[in-house]
């Protein structure tokens, strides 16, 4: 095999564990570790973590090495600005020039996100996330397929894997701070079909304001569940009284 095609497989397998969320923010990517897990030398490996440092999956550090790149909520804030101008663009090209082929295509990419296991509490394993990540972007995708142009699509698949790993990041590795089942309801509301279910009829019904509304009401769901929890996470100040003492 050619050292380019191993650098495209040692590219997608470190892309893949990123958005799935093996590797969490910040963690430290040794190269020595990546080869024996994915079994590959370090020079394609090497290849490989340029090419995502460009697509701001990992980042650099001098005499640190690799690292998987850290979120934020002011990123957050930040991709989700960027995701709704270029998906309320492609969504309103789409509901314009979408046709019987299209309104398909988001019928059954629903039904699959629909059947889909929910990662939501004895559920909430890493293949179940995977299946649910994988329904719900298709969803969007498929809600998307008939808008015309081809930059935009790929600013949008861009900003969706941030947000991606930025969701895996806040909603599957927070800390125990949270009570179990306080954070079951956030990630019920945060992975809710009927929310996906209202996106779809508005847009099978042709109505681009009511669905460019509840596209942007449904960034904004999810950035409110994003802030809610990172504020759970603060650490709490306890200010004791200063004592007063009467002359």
């Amino acid at each position: 095999m050619s050292e380019p095609a191993k650098t495209d497989i040692a590219f997608d397998f470190l892309r893949q564990d990123i958005l799935a969320g093996h590797f969490v923010p910040d963690q430290p990517l040794r190269v020595a570790d990546l080869s024996g897990r994915y079994g590959l030398s370090a020079t394609p490996l090497r290849e490989a973590l340029s090419r995502l440092a460009e697509k701001r999956l990992v980042v650099a550090a001098a005499n640190r090495g690799w690292r998987v790149a850290p979120v934020s909520l002011v990123e957050f804030e930040d991709i989700a600005r960027a995701r709704l101008a270029i998906e309320s663009a492609l969504l309103a090209d789409a509901i314009a020039c979408g046709g019987l082929e299209w309104e398909s295509g988001i019928v059954a990419a629903h039904y699959r996100l629909a059947q889909t296991t929910a990662p939501l509490g004895e559920d909430d394993t890493l293949e179940n996330r995977q299946r649910w990540i994988a329904a719900h972007e298709a969803f969007h995708g498929a809600l998307l397929a008939a808008a015309r142009s081809a930059w935009l699509k790929d600013f949008y698949r861009q900003t969706a894997e941030q947000l991606q790993r930025h969701h895996q990041a806040v909603l599957f590795h927070t800390t125990a701070q949270q009570d179990r089942a306080a954070m079951d309801t956030i990630l019920r509301t945060a992975l809710s079909v009927p929310r996906h279910t209202r996106l779809m009829d508005l847009a099978l019904a042709r109505d681009e304001g009511a669905a460019l509304r509840e596209l942007a009401a449904h960034i904004d769901t999810t950035l409110t569940i994003y802030r809610r929890i990172v504020a759970s996470q603060q650490p709490t100040t306890t200010t004791t009284p200063t004592e007063r003492t009467d002359a």
